[in-house]
């Protein structure tokens, strides 16, 4: 492969970032909503909110568990097309058909069937979102050959990526709100299949070739899963990235499910107005991405990822008081701290996954093993565990504080709450020591 990406392979290569974002997006911000809507309300509740909470939890410690085999068995699998491209078609068709089928309860009240239809659906859709996104991530230390090639790949990835959050909060939001949720299921699962398709040419059709360990007793030639586990589980830099990690994604998972709440009962505005604000963290997320790959060549990655994760906390915590300065409009108080929140959650995600592909170049070269899938597996794992614990924190606040036009003060608990965990994050984050990995290829 050459060392240098060309803007073709950059572009397309970044096209699954589209599908992947919209899908999690929209299914993260409207599931819980569509299925335990606010009491009092003319909307169909299907289940209760806890129900939902605890389901989703399963669901998502479910894909977080498949993730590191699914990791293993792409880094393992030797085929004509390459180790990545067979799981993005599987995943991404499997993804389609469970986005058609998950907003179609069995019963229009709360019911034991819909409980498990609504879990059986959950573990499919995750099952086929771990299938594509793992492998995918997996292949971006392969795509990119070194540390400045890393930030810029995952800086256009990130890019793309915001493309498909903004299509999330827009064209879901529209479709949604005039359509239903099956129709919207079935266009953000059918475009995450053309996304998919359109990275496919560029993907590597081989792996890249095994490194010379840096020591002769860390190498393992051909590692077994529960080797390559133990192996991982070894990397403090790694394991202090994916505890971080966890913490982030519950807060960034919790933002996304708590928004159409927001909207409906503190802002009061209509379902189609979620889309709006979406976009507008989505617009300076965009508009903020060049800015975080100039200023990793000027200061570390490790620092940057700091700041971006204090600036997230500040601006998640501002959104606990909105409405509360009675001299501006309510909905501009809103504008500014999503406006203010949309650039240090687009350079945290920008600045982790280059820092990913920097922490698997170093274990290539320690342990002379290409493991990428299995270790953004893990990581992934990770961020599953997050949306996993956001689902369970919810439901509580909701019932103790209120989530009802006449009580919404638990819908400004989870964006404290929030704020809380990102600040978490950092703490944990402050013993994270690894400089970037040098090219040895």
């Amino acid at each position: 492969m050459p060392p240098t990406l060309t803007l073709r392979q950059t572009l397309l290569y970044s096209c699954t970032s589209i599908g992947i974002n919209l899908i999690n997006t929209a299914v993260s911000t409207w599931l819980l909503y569509y299925y335990a809507p606010p009491p009092n309300t003319s909307a169909v509740q299907y289940l209760s909110v806890t129900v939902v909470g605890l389901l989703l939890a399963i669901g998502r410690v479910w894909n977080a568990i498949i993730d590191p085999f699914i990791g293993h068995w792409s880094d393992t699998t030797r085929s004509p097309w390459g180790r990545r491209a067979p799981f993005l078609v599987l995943g991404s068709l499997m993804t389609l058909g469970a986005l058609l089928l998950l907003w179609t309860p069995l019963t229009a009240y709360p019911s034991q069937l819909n409980a498990i239809y609504f879990l059986t659906m959950t573990i499919v859709f995750y099952t086929g979102i771990s299938l594509v996104g793992v492998p995918y991530d997996g292949s971006l230390p392969e795509m990119a050959a070194t540390a400045d090639e890393r930030v810029r790949l995952s800086m256009w990835k990130n890019i793309f990526g915001i493309v498909g959050v903004l299509g999330g909060a827009v064209i879901a939001s529209v479709v949604y709100s005039r359509w239903g949720a099956i129709a919207m299921g079935g266009v953000i699962g059918i475009l995450g299949v053309v996304t998919v398709g359109l990275t496919l040419p560029v993907l590597p059709k081989r792996s890249l070739p095994a490194l010379e360990p840096i020591t002769k007793v860390e190498a393992i030639a051909s590692m077994s899963f529960w080797q390559s586990l133990r192996t991982t589980l070894r990397n403090r830099p790694f394991l202090i990235l994916c505890s971080s990690t966890i913490l982030v994604q519950t807060a960034y998972a919790m933002l996304l499910s708590n928004l159409p709440y927001f909207v409906a009962l503190i802002l009061q505005e209509p379902e189609a107005s979620v889309g709006r604000y979406q976009g507008l963290v989505v617009i300076a997320m965009l508009a903020a991405a060049p800015v975080w790959n100039r200023l990793s060549r000027y200061g570390s990655d490790r620092q940057l990822l700091k700041v971006s994760l204090l600036g997230l906390a500040l601006a998640t915590s501002f959104l606990t008081a909105v409405g509360w300065i009675s001299s501006l409009p309510i909905a501009i108080q809103a504008a500014i701290c999503f406006g203010f929140l949309g650039p240090f959650l687009g350079g945290y995600f920008i600045l982790v996954y280059a820092m990913m592909g920097t922490v698997v170049e170093q274990d290539a070269i320690v342990t002379g093993q290409r493991r990428e899938a299995f270790h953004y597996s893990i990581f992934s794992f990770s961020a599953g565990m997050g949306l996993s614990f956001s689902t369970l924190i919810i439901p509580p606040i909701f019932s103790y504080y209120g989530y009802t036009p006449e009580q919404p003060a638990g819908v400004r608990v989870v964006f404290l709450v929030a704020a809380v965990l990102v600040v978490l994050g950092v703490v944990v984050f402050q013993g994270y020591r690894l400089t970037d990995a040098p090219t040895h290829r």
